[in-house]
């Protein structure tokens, strides 16, 4: 995925992020623009605030084509609230609407024992950055 095609991303800012500047966290935003450095913009309340984040701070749902089968794999041994709220989300992502998502990635947020089962980084979906050297 290209820098430019995140934009309009839905995402999450980490809700144990310790310094946030903008005070957002755990909040789901807009993300508008990643600059040459890898810093992302998010807007957040009808484009009322703005926060510029690392890659690592933001979050996004994982892929429906993973968290559903993981969550069969899973489901157990897991607690009964947390295979609820991964199931809720699973459900939203198969309409997915910007709505559906935008309460996916708040179910999510709010419930920390599931960070690791439905949630990624955005900064897995940055091209990495290739340093390229020509040799004489």
């Amino acid at each position: 995925m290209n820098k430019n095609e995140l934009h309009g991303t839905l995402v999450l800012v980490h809700p144990g992020l310790e310094n946030d500047p903008a005070g957002q966290q755990g909040k789901v935003g807009i993300l508008t623009y990643v600059d040459s450095s890898d810093e992302i913009f998010v807007s957040f309340d009808n484009n009322q605030t703005e926060g510029k984040y690392s890659p690592n701070a933001l979050l996004q749902l994982k892929d429906r084509s993973e968290l559903y089968p993981a969550m069969m794999e899973e489901a157990a041994s897991m607690n009964l609230e947390d295979y609820k709220d991964l199931y809720k989300i699973s459900l939203l992502q198969d309409r997915g609407r910007n709505i559906d998502i935008w309460n996916a990635l708040e179910i999510a947020g709010n419930n920390p024992a599931i960070w690791s089962r439905s949630l990624v980084p955005v900064e897995n979906s940055i091209p990495l950055k290739m340093d390229q050297f020509v040799g004489r």
